[in-house]
């Protein structure tokens, strides 16, 4: 069960303050008390590492998926490994949404805490597969907001769960990728993300000889991960591990 009070004194204050202006209600049944309450967080499918696809992150693919599999993937081999702490289903996709197109934006805290209880998870359940995933990264990298998303939400989703998921690490943040303005990958098939995936993404900032922590928030077809690990791994990065926070399946 994922379920996460507010980590600083300074967020308890703050969320106080909030809540005699607005009570606080779960963002996936509205029942008051909670940003999650303790029953939706109950019924979130917690992707086992065991039983993971390594290169997708897919929950049913133990060691690599069939889609993974399959020839037209064999020569992709762009990140180390990738994970997801759960399924992007229910509760999860309530709370994606309720984050990035409700505003909802203490849901970061909560989401970090999700991705830093994914990697202990995995290191507890298959150290050697995982290779010390996360835990020996120079530096967490995330998914960009194009400059559209950006100007709408008013925010960088992935930046602002980076800086939480850092201080719970203690891993710095490093601003490495800027994203070229695209379609929104939601309204695509597999093709299209693809295809609009491939070549959207730049490094700003140096990398070579480093170890990152790519994060986002979902993964549906990896074409995403797949494309900013492309250019990290060109741009003279030495290990990519890719977490995000749920897995389309």
């Amino acid at each position: 069960m994922l379920s996460y009070p507010p980590s600083t004194p300074w967020e308890r204050v703050r969320d106080a303050t909030l809540e005699l202006l607005s009570p606080t209600r779960c963002v996936a049944c509205e029942r008051p008390g909670s940003l999650v309450c303790d029953a939706c967080a109950a019924r979130i499918v917690i992707i086992d590492p065991i039983f993971a696809c390594l290169r997708c992150g897919a929950p049913f693919g133990n060691l690599l998926c069939t889609e993974c599999q399959s020839e037209s993937c064999q020569d992709k081999k762009e990140a180390n490994s990738c994970l997801a702490a759960c399924v992007f289903e229910g509760v999860p996709a309530r709370i994606v949404r309720a984050y990035k197109d409700g505003g909802e934006r203490r849901l970061a805290a909560w989401i970090a805490h999700a991705l830093f209880d994914a990697v202990h998870r995995a290191q507890k359940a298959v150290p050697k597969r995982m290779d010390a995933f996360a835990l020996d990264a120079d530096a967490v990298v995330f998914v960009p907001a194009t400059s559209v998303a950006y100007r709408r939400r008013g925010f960088d989703h992935m930046e602002a769960v980076a800086r939480e998921f850092s201080n719970l690490m203690g891993i710095p943040v490093l601003d490495a990728l800027a994203k070229w303005d695209a379609c929104d990958q939601r309204k695509l098939g597999r093709g299209g993300r693809l295809a609009n995936a491939a070549d959207a993404y730049d490094v700003v900032e140096p990398v070579a000889g480093m170890r990152l922590l790519l994060i986002d928030d979902v993964i549906t077809t990896g074409a995403t991960m797949g494309s900013c690990a492309e250019v990290l791994k060109r741009a003279g990065a030495v290990k990519i591990d890719c977490l995000a926070f749920a897995r389309v399946w």
